[in-house]
């Protein structure tokens, strides 16, 4: 099978969530002998590239061309030129209406409208920028003859939220890159450990620090649970942030027990993870949450609040609170800090759910929504 994809989002070494999804569905499916052939209106990363087995892949940059023409006008033509099979776009838009082929969209989430719209001012909604953003989206969902999405609960509000038919959506899980195992190397752990200034015991969040995130629940439930010889560490905030939470956690007296370090290397990810006491993730709203397989690979306790698909992937692996009271999480984090063995107990229930995530188990399911959507079109 010859498949096309949608590889724009590859052109810098960012790692954040479709990144993440892109590079490892496409690693698995190079693996498998998928011949591959990434677009792209600019020149990809080779951070990303240098994953793919060069055998089975090759990259096509277009000339330089406005965004709207490169995906209506020349990614169409090159698809029938290069008699591709199948084109599939890994992140919420990225379709041409038209192509000779079956279009195949992973929709990770509804979160524009289930979470955001009803926020947005109405003068926000028509301005020229959120009405583009809305056009791309709804090319691509009209477009697709497949629609892979990443949880069941996110496929509910696809089908609730936009209407969208429930015979062509399919849930995928994702995973956690291979190199979050629960075994690191202890020198790697010791050398991550030196280079941030780690204490011996914290907990830690990882993620973006947008309000949705809820990380101020976090901060609440931290000085509530008044642990001591336990820091709280957060990673992924911007300079904004960081000075809003820095504030935050001088109000709530925990600021020489807070550390904030904003953007991390990826690199030194498994590692956090694996020193830390346990993983909390309070998000409000999530299609899947990929922080708990990374946390729930390495062995690391999780908490994780219940809400949407949270609740679906941590399962048995980890401990859920309510996102709205700090008191719940202020308690777990009172047992993980004080009470014997619980900690041990949780690191064997995220290390037993954790493997039952597999991007080799997620490219397998993919290929079949690719087969399906080609014996539809024939």
């Amino acid at each position: 099978m010859k498949v096309g994809i949608n590889a724009r989002i590859l052109n810098t070494p960012s790692t954040r969530g479709w990144s993440r999804y892109a590079v490892n569905l496409l690693k698995e499916l190079s693996g498998m002998g998928v011949e591959l052939v990434l677009y792209s209106d600019r020149p990809l990363h080779p951070f990303h590239i240098d994953q793919l087995d060069n055998r089975f892949c090759r990259v096509i940059v277009s000339p330089p061309i406005r965004y709207l023409l490169w995906e209506q006008l020349w990614l169409p033509r090159r698809l029938c030129i290069d008699h591709i099979d199948v084109f599939h776009s890994p992140f919420n838009f990225g379709l041409p209406l038209k192509a000779t082929c079956p279009l195949v969209l992973t929709l990770h989430d509804a979160i524009d409208q289930v979470f955001y719209a009803p926020q947005v001012p109405l003068l926000q909604k028509i301005r020229p920028r959120s009405l583009t953003s809305w056009l791309h989206l709804w090319t691509a969902r009209t477009a697709a003859s497949r629609i892979i999405t990443v949880s069941e609960h996110a496929r509910q509000d696809l089908i609730e939220h936009l209407h969208l038919p429930a015979d062509k959506i399919s849930v995928i899980y994702e995973a956690a890159d291979p190199r979050f195992v629960p075994d690191l190397n202890h020198d790697e752990c010791e050398r991550v450990r030196a280079k941030y200034g780690l204490p011996e015991r914290y907990i830690f969040y990882l993620g973006g620090w947008e309000v949705r995130k809820n990380v101020s629940l976090l901060l609440r439930a931290f000085a509530a649970a008044d642990l001591a010889n336990v820091s709280l560490l957060l990673a992924g905030g911007r300079a904004h942030e960081i000075e809003q939470f820095s504030r935050t956690a001088e109000e709530l007296r925990i600021r020489d027990k807070t550390l904030l370090l904003g953007l991390v290397d990826d690199a030194d990810l498994p590692a956090l993870y694996k020193n830390a006491l346990c993983f909390v993730y309070p998000s409000q709203y999530e299609g899947f949450g990929l922080q708990l397989c990374e946390a729930m690979a390495t062995g690391c306790p999780v908490f994780a609040s219940c809400s949407t698909a949270l609740t679906e992937i941590l399962a048995e692996g980890g401990e859920r609170f309510n996102p709205n009271d700090p008191a719940p999480l202020a308690n777990l984090l009172g047992r993980i800090a004080c009470e014997a063995g619980y900690r041990d107990r949780l690191a064997l229930r995220a290390r037993a759910r954790g493997q039952k995530f597999s991007w080799r188990r997620a490219a397998l399911q993919t290929l079949e929504v690719y087969r399906a959507a080609l014996a539809e079109h024939q």
